[in-house]
């Protein structure tokens, strides 16, 4: 309402316009630019209203809403922000505001107005002036009404040496805990402890000595040693001959006004805190994701990829050095593959038992463990041994496949925090990715090759499920990925005795769908909630170029390169099956060079939707003539829409058909 007084809480920027709209509508405006100066005024009382921004410096509206609550101003508070995110609207009257509008031009600034005057005419206006007189109190009820005011009144004469009081009233009394009668007599610095700011005090002596009024905020302490803030205004008063007669002093405990001060000042650090470490953070990330990224674009071998990835680290502020190690299959052993910026070289090997109880820990759980200097027994490779604050170890893994694991250390003792785990986490599948791109590779581009000829004798096998449930031998055509650990198995069913459909019945399959049917021949679709382990053997180097099964076993031949540990491949089965078997291992001439090199260029350009539109389309028959699926069919089998397949294959049919026209384009 007209005439109420504002408090603008608001950036200097953007504050005129609103500024005006309310002085214009006959408020009397203060701005100020933080919330803890807005709750410093708050609670003098002088305020019919307050008008925040959400967005302030140092703190936000909402936090300064609670404070103005937990104060008791009772001071209606509107925000009027650009703000529109739901969460903050919802907590905003959580926190105590009354009103809140959103900024949009013109139009809502005269709302504000608005809203304003109806809060401040809710709360109450100043009324009319009114004629008083002959209602002038008499000195008895002036000395009553000074007698019990909610206010410390008390009176020093300066006659009397050192000042003393000569009077103080109830409240006073109840202020600082002494009983009057104890009091007077004495000079009020009584009050003062070991908390007493002493330039406060030498300011208030000051201008008692000039005879000036003064305001301060000290700190006071009661009878019972207890503290507390003490607004303290101290005026002289003279008498009728213009002598100075006595020293009013008016008191007034601020003890919550001074905490919510305190609370508000705290979490505006605690946020610029939060900032600092938030940038340094967003830097290193920024720094760290984007050269890991050039080197594993660049580097086409797995030595190279870890010896810069390393040198990466010292490089990047707040890291001190790291290193990349993996367990050997053979010896159980941690063996550092690269190192750099610590006292441990490539081609260290180390017990497990002897190296951190994080590092065993990232192994076992394939997740982030760090430790800080001092936690935990100095073992190797812990931050004591090499002079650093904090390690984190890192695993490096794509999907099932263990490249081993990424140590870091830190210079700083901010550094590493719970912020930086997930950025690190993601240095570690980043690398795991760059990796298996570089093993994917050198197996489609070698010269030669290792064959294994693997026999799997148990009927818990899922192509020998397959074949058991259809009554005859099948042969796997190829698999394509779906979302999460699906796929669906291209198989071809020779001599089938009983009906396809009673594949759906078995517990991993969703569905079963006829692909086409020749000479007694039958292919079938099935689609799996789970992949069988042959899906998983290219992220442990290996390749199935065929595999049969029937009811009570199956037979694989698998392609890996010459270095590749037979014995991770064979794992892959022997964890979920009896009866897996080595029944031979030929190394030989890997198939046409020329080929596998093109299929490595064309497989490097492809995205993982395009790949499988590509080969789901040819499973299926696709390119054959006349076709016996559309695009919708294969569509609703990847679970994605007829437009979006069509993109996929369109762009996987470009590519193929850019790297046989033109070998060195990189689309």
């Amino acid at each position: 309402m007209p005439g109420s007084r504002a408090l603008l809480v608001h950036p200097e920027e953007g504050s005129d316009r609103i500024v005006s709209a309310l002085s214009a509508a006959g408020f009397d405006v203060t701005t100020v630019n933080n919330a803890t100066s807005a709750v410093a005024k708050v609670t003098t009382g002088e305020y019919d209203c307050v008008v925040s921004e959400y967005s302030l410096p140092g703190d936000d509206g909402l936090a300064l809403a609670e404070a103005i609550e937990e104060s008791d101003a009772r001071v209606p508070v509107v925000m009027f922000s650009a703000v529109e995110d739901e969460e903050v609207f919802e907590a905003a009257f959580e926190s105590g505001v009354d009103e809140f509008l959103h900024k949009n031009g013109s139009t809502s600034i005269d709302r504000l107005v608005t809203d304003v005057s109806t809060v401040c005419s809710a709360e109450g206006a100043p009324g009319a002036k009114q004629d008083v007189s002959g209602h002038e109190p008499s000195t008895e009820e002036v000395s009553r009404a000074v007698s019990e005011a909610p206010v410390g009144v008390s009176l020093s004469d300066p006659d009397l040496s050192d000042y003393p009081l000569v009077y103080a009233n109830d409240a006073w009394e109840q202020h600082t805990g002494y009983p009057v009668e104890e009091a007077l007599g004495r000079n009020p610095r009584f009050l003062q402890g070991p908390g007493t700011d002493p330039e406060t005090v030498d300011r208030l002596s000051a201008a008692i000595s000039k005879e000036e009024q003064v305001t301060v905020e000290i700190r006071n302490y009661r009878r019972d040693g207890t503290p507390f803030w003490n607004e303290l205004t101290v005026a002289p008063v003279y008498g009728d001959d213009d002598e100075l007669a006595h020293y009013v002093g008016f008191q007034n405990d601020v003890t919550d006004r001074k905490r919510a001060e305190q609370l508000a000042e705290e979490r505006a650090e605690k946020l610029a805190t939060e900032r600092q470490a938030l940038d340094r953070v967003l830097g290193r990330v920024n720094g760290l994701l984007s050269e890991i990224s050039r080197i594993l674009v660049e580097s086409r071998d797995s030595e190279t990829i870890a010896e810069r990835v390393c040198e990466e680290i010292v490089d990047e502020p707040g890291y001190l050095g790291g290193w990349i190690a993996e367990v050997s299959s053979a010896t159980g052993r941690l063996d550092v593959t690269a190192a750099s910026g610590i006292p441990v070289k490539a081609g260290a090997s180390f017990a497990l038992k002897e190296t951190p109880r994080e590092v065993r820990q990232a192994i076992e759980t394939e997740e982030v463990h760090g430790r800080a200097a001092g936690n935990g027994s100095d073992s190797q490779l812990s931050p004591s041994a090499v002079g650093a604050p904090r390690l984190l170890v890192v695993p490096i893994t794509y999907g099932h496949r263990r490249y081993g694991l990424l140590g870091i250390y830190s210079s700083e003792g901010n550094a590493l925090d719970r912020r930086e785990r997930k950025v690190c986490e993601s240095v570690g599948k980043m690398i795991a990715n760059g990796l298996h791109s570089v093993e994917t590779t050198r197996i489609l581009t070698t010269d030669r090759v290792v064959e294994l000829q693997v026999a799997i004798g148990d009927p818990s096998f899922s192509l020998s499920r397959v074949a058991d449930a259809v009554g005859g031998q099948i042969e796997h055509l190829g698999t394509t990925r779906l979302d999460d650990d699906a796929c669906e198995l291209y198989l071809k069913v020779s001599d089938p005795t009983e009906d396809v459909s009673d594949v759906e019945a078995l517990p991993f399959v969703e569905s079963v769908r006829l692909v086409s049917e020749t000479n007694g021949d039958i292919t079938i679709a099935v689609t799996a909630t789970e992949s069988p382990p042959l899906t998983r053997l290219a992220e442990f180097g290996g390749v199935v170029v065929e595999a049969t099964a029937d009811a009570a076993s199956a037979s694989l031949t698998i392609e890996a390169p010459p270095e590749q540990d037979v014995r991770a491949i064979l794992d892959v089965f022997r964890a979920e099956y009896d009866g897996v078997e080595l029944r031979s291992r030929i190394e030989r001439e890997s198939r046409d060079r020329s080929l596998t090199e093109f299929a490595a260029a064309v497989d490097d350009r492809l995205t993982d939707r395009q790949r499988s539109a590509l080969k789901t389309a040819e499973l299926n028959g696709y390119f054959e003539w006349p076709r016996p699926v559309d695009g919708s069919e294969i569509a609703e089998r990847m679970g994605i829409t007829r437009q979006t397949f069509h993109q996929h294959l369109r762009a996987a049919e470009r590519k193929l058909v850019e790297a046989y026209v033109d070998p060195r384009s990189r689309n």
